[in-house]
């Protein structure tokens, strides 16, 4: 087994055909059916089957691709790793982002970075959490930022919480509430809410924290956008109100296109946190973007 064979083996799995596998391994396309051949009868099993010419995993292909997927990335990462022992100021950082922190609060962070740094290359993946997760688990990203709502296993996970986000109500600056300095769930139980569709963690967290309050089932005049910003734009055009993370809404209510006050007796907030596994090396220019993470949120 050989490195070559590895990854012929991930580019077939991730989709491209035996043409395109050779292109990006400069290879001929003999050669890559050589590789797969040799690392199935190295490993006793059939990886691939073939259905109307187009390549399959099988079950055992698919477990496969796992650990691969692993010994590629580790050995990636222990390349980087051996340039960053003597100089931190070099190196490559990839991590994963929720949505609203990547997009609302990360960016600042990264270009504070990059002034000190510049020399790091960085690399942010902003997704659902669940697909994070399981690039957390493949070793395809070295740590994750998101909100503390989310599962990880502390006996497998470092988690650190550096920065609190409440949940706040806006509404436009002509609406009705604009008028007053608070309310209370039963003076707005009527409005149109804008929310996350009913998959998602931050309804459910909201829904959650909200039903001990009121009866969820009175508010039933919703609509569902699965976008932040979908959200604000239908917000700022009158469409209706909403609760979001203030995060997601800080400028907007600095330049006043979203106005915001106080739900009585409603005081929910997210913390926000790194997450990556205990065993994690972590790397010099990775330590370095952590502590910049932390101070900058204090």
């Amino acid at each position: 087994m050989n490195f070559s064979q590895l990854n012929a083996f991930l580019l077939l799995a991730q989709g491209f055909n035996v043409t395109e596998t050779a292109e990006r391994l400069h290879c001929t396309q003999p050669s890559v059916s050589i590789k797969i051949k040799n690392l199935e009868e190295e490993l006793g099993v059939i990886l691939f089957e073939r259905i109307n010419n187009r390549l399959y995993l099988t079950p055992q292909g698919k477990l496969y691709k796992e650990y691969a997927s692993k010994i590629i990335s580790m050995l990636d990462i222990s390349k980087s790793h051996i340039k960053q022992m003597n100089d931190s100021s070099i190196g490559e950082i990839k991590f994963g982002a929720s949505h609203f922190i990547g997009v609302y609060l990360l960016p600042k962070v990264i270009a504070q970075f990059k002034k000190e740094y510049p020399l790091v290359k960085i690399s942010m993946d902003i997704g659902k959490s669940n697909h994070l997760i399981e690039k957390l688990k493949n070793h395809e990203l070295d740590f994750l930022i998101m909100a503390d709502n989310i599962f990880f296993n502390q006996k497998e996970h470092i988690l650190n919480t550096f920065l609190n986000d409440p949940l706040v109500l806006i509404f436009p600056p002509n609406h009705w509430l604009s008028k007053r300095k608070n309310c209370s769930f039963s003076d707005i139980e009527s409005e149109l809410f804008i929310i996350k569709p009913k998959h998602s963690t931050t309804n459910k967290f909201l829904f959650e924290n909200m039903g001990k309050h009121l009866e969820i089932s009175k508010i039933h005049n919703t609509i569902e956008i699965d976008s932040i910003e979908g959200i604000k734009q239908g917000v700022i055009h009158n469409l209706g109100i909403s609760i979001l993370s203030k995060i997601s809404v800080n400028q907007e209510l600095k330049y006043g296109s979203l106005c915001s006050i106080p739900i009585k007796d409603f005081n929910i907030e997210r913390g926000v946190r790194y997450i990556h596994y205990r065993e994690k090396y972590i790397s010099p220019a990775m330590n370095n973007f952590l502590k910049m993470l932390t101070k900058s949120n204090k």
